[in-house]
């Protein structure tokens, strides 16, 4: 466990790298298969910011929308979402060597972004912002997550910028997909009037 927790460690440290452009990003990844699966420990260790998150929500709304059932559906699915997005995206584009990093490289990333998610909605939970502030971070948090993930496929992928955006896009859009169905699926159905 406490490899674990190193590799995750340095993976973090890694993408912090990539992400404020700086070298020797490479050094903090194992991109085998074994890096590959380990990778998928990030779940684990953003299960507390997601738990931080939706109980901050669920305060934030004066305890009117239930929080469980639905949102971790969306969260379990969306590691297995991810990888097989990712894996249309690279057939496409012919990249299918780089499937491994780009899926190792995303999921030690989603701890920095569940880190900043939280962060919003600790601020919210505390009083520091409001209402309209909250709603204002989390718009520009969307934005941010969209860039985290280009720059993320951009560096795995070793792709132009362009391409490496569409590749980007294939799982943001198969993520929305799969947000669509849970939610229609779990919405109860509204009675026929007679």
């Amino acid at each position: 466990m406490i490899r674990l927790v190193a590799e995750a460690w340095l993976a973090v440290q890694g993408c912090w790298r990539i992400l404020t452009f700086k070298d020797g990003w490479e050094e903090n990844f194992d991109t085998s298969m074994g890096g590959l699966w380990h990778s998928f420990s990030a779940a684990i260790f953003a299960l507390p910011l997601v738990a931080l998150i939706l109980l901050s929500a669920w305060h934030g709304s004066g305890g009117e929308r239930g929080y469980g059932l639905e949102d971790f559906l969306v969260y379990s699915l969306s590691w297995v979402i991810f990888p097989l997005a990712a894996s249309l995206a690279v057939s496409i584009l012919g990249l299918r060597g780089r499937w491994a990093a780009w899926v190792v490289l995303h999921n030690w990333s989603s701890i920095l972004l569940f880190t900043v998610q939280a962060g919003i909605w600790t601020l919210f939970l505390a009083g520091l912002i409001n209402l309209q502030l909250l709603g204002i971070l989390v718009g520009l948090y969307g934005y941010l997550r969209i860039l985290v993930h280009w720059r993320i496929a951009y560096i795995a992928l070793g792709a132009p910028t362009i391409t490496s955006a569409a590749a980007a896009a294939i799982p943001i859009l198969a993520a929305k997909i799969m947000v669509i169905l849970i939610s229609l699926a779990m919405t109860p159905a509204i009675p026929d009037a007679l």
